[in-house]
């Protein structure tokens, strides 16, 4: 019998570690973010999933998102009522209340700013490392 106890982990403050494509001194200033899984945590993972903390105090919320793509599918999940968020995909621009599920396909240029409200944003991405999944050329 194998021991899969490895396969299950522990969440953590990713704190001022950077994160391409964003500003973490703004994000912080949101909320903490949490990192759930990745190939630190578990050395097979082919995801990476964030749970973003978020309470925007005085609306609109700040830009802290680079436009960025990646060679993989992406997900934002807003599970929660209570966010306003816009979501840019390629060139065009979406506002959206909150529960909401955003797909990005691989290569699409996109960015997310919470616009007003609380709740959790959960990121989730393919790929062994996060820095890993970024790419230079891209569509939209």
């Amino acid at each position: 019998m194998g021991d899969y106890s490895k396969y299950i982990v522990k969440p953590f403050d990713w704190g001022e570690r950077p994160l391409i494509h964003h500003d973490r001194e703004t994000m912080n200033g949101l909320g903490p973010l949490m990192a759930f899984l990745n190939t630190d945590m578990v050395k097979e993972a082919d995801l990476n999933i964030f749970v973003h903390h978020i309470d925007v105090k005085d609306p609109p919320g700040p830009e802290y998102v680079e436009v960025h793509a990646h060679e993989v599918s992406q997900a934002y999940v807003f599970p929660l009522p209570g966010i306003t968020f816009e979501v840019t995909l390629g060139d065009e621009k979406y506002t959206v209340d909150s529960p909401a599920t955003v797909f990005i396909p691989p290569r699409l240029k996109h960015t997310v700013r919470i616009v007003n409200g609380s709740g959790i944003e959960v990121s989730i991405v393919r790929n062994e490392k996060y820095e890993e999944s970024l790419t230079e050329a891209s569509e939209g």
